[in-house]
């Protein structure tokens, strides 16, 4: 970058409490309190936002369009997104940056959440939007991810023990985090989890990401104007997109997806002047527990086939080689629409930051967030620094 000065830095995260309910809230006041959290967590003031990548679920102004955030800060803005995937995650803070970066802003927030609605059976079709090709003959997230699991099992003999283990895992480390929604509600074993109805073959209920409320929201600004703020810097060090096609649209094949993500992977490396071994902590997407160890393949830490052997013992423990979803994930610690994109770079930070308490990657300093994954056929990863 030729400007150093104007490297994208988070200085500011927040999120709301997460909850499977959260009994009076609306997803608008929600994203405002995560807002506002994130500015206040930065040591700034709504004046000082002039970027924002936020949603606006309403009511009032124009649905999803983060030009609404105009009227709500009293002040215009000089840059915004019009899309709702790109108010959350990696995806809204690489968006973020870049516009930082450019100087189409100097202070940009990213943030989302929800309040319900769920379907009356529980489950999130094409994730609650509508995919009028899909919806009719059940084809739920689960069963897109399901297919692309199954294939792989097929050509490399993964197992649902080892599947089962990376679920145990993560939820364990839900368990014992008194902000994930599953806290307390372990230990689980890959025995219990096998033990658990089957969703979509391989997926056990245990295998699957919850549904649940609650908002996130990031604060991004420049190097420069980091160093005068109270908190600990985390520059943005290089991301990654890779899209397939429309998520959710089409049935998943594994043919096209194998390597999803891998050259996504190598730019971001690339640009951070790293590689996957350098990592000290994981926050990777876990709709399901498959796309977990396939990530691991798709970050050329092992073989393609070869996930389920890496992820086995503690490798992903707080003690293990490489330390994954130490929050609980969304396999325990929530899943939210959109904000769960968000919370994926937050628990990031927050390692880079030190200040985990009993969850903390001791001494960290580089980490990596992604989200989505191959059965919502694209993928966004981040790479971060301790500045």
């Amino acid at each position: 970058m030729s400007n150093s000065s104007r490297q994208a830095t988070i200085v500011g995260v927040y999120q709301t409490t997460q909850a499977r309910r959260l009994p009076g809230r609306t997803s608008q006041d929600l994203v405002i309190e995560a807002v506002k959290g994130a500015i206040a967590d930065a040591g700034l003031q709504p004046r000082d936002v002039d970027g924002a990548a936020v949603d606006w679920p309403g009511p009032g102004g124009a649905p999803r369009d983060a030009e609404n955030w105009a009227m709500y800060l009293k002040q215009p803005l000089s840059w915004c997104v019009s899309h709702h995937l790109l108010t959350a995650g990696v995806r809204g803070v690489l968006e973020a940056a870049a516009a930082v970066e450019a100087g189409l802003c100097d202070v940009a927030v990213v943030g989302s959440g929800r309040a319900g609605p769920f379907s009356t059976d529980g489950a999130a079709p094409g994730a609650n939007m509508s995919m009028e090709f899909a919806e009719p003959y059940g084809s739920s997230v689960m069963a897109q991810f399901a297919l692309v699991a199954t294939r792989h099992m097929h050509e490399f003999g993964t197992t649902p023990e080892q599947l089962a283990h990376v679920a145990a895992t993560i939820r364990n480390h839900g368990h014992v985090n008194p902000e994930a929604v599953m806290f307390g509600a372990g230990p689980y074993t890959a025995a219990d989890v096998l033990a658990s109805p089957l969703v979509a073959t391989p997926f056990h209920r245990l295998d699957c990401c919850l549904m649940n409320e609650g908002g996130a929201a990031i604060v991004i600004t420049t190097a420069e104007r980091a160093r005068d703020l109270p908190r600990q810097p985390v520059p943005i060090l290089g991301g990654g997109m890779e899209f397939f096609q429309g998520n959710y649209a089409n049935p998943p094949l594994y043919k096209d997806l194998r390597h999803l993500g891998r050259d996504a992977a190598a730019r971001a490396f690339a640009k951070a002047g790293v590689t996957a071994q350098d990592i000290d902590v994981f926050s990777l997407y876990d709709p399901v527990s498959f796309e977990v160890l396939r990530q691991f393949e798709m970050l050329g830490l092992c073989a393609e086939g070869e996930g389920g052997a890496f992820c086995a013992g503690d490798r992903l423990t707080l003690h293990g080689s490489c330390p994954t979803n130490l929050d609980g994930g969304m396999l325990a610690g929530s899943w939210t629409g959109t904000a769960q994109l968000t919370l994926k770079v937050i628990e990031a930070v927050r390692q880079l930051r030190r200040v985990n308490g009993a969850r903390q990657v001791p001494d960290a300093e580089l980490a990596l967030a992604s989200n989505a994954g191959s059965g919502a056929q694209h993928v966004e990863l981040i790479m971060l620094g301790r500045g």
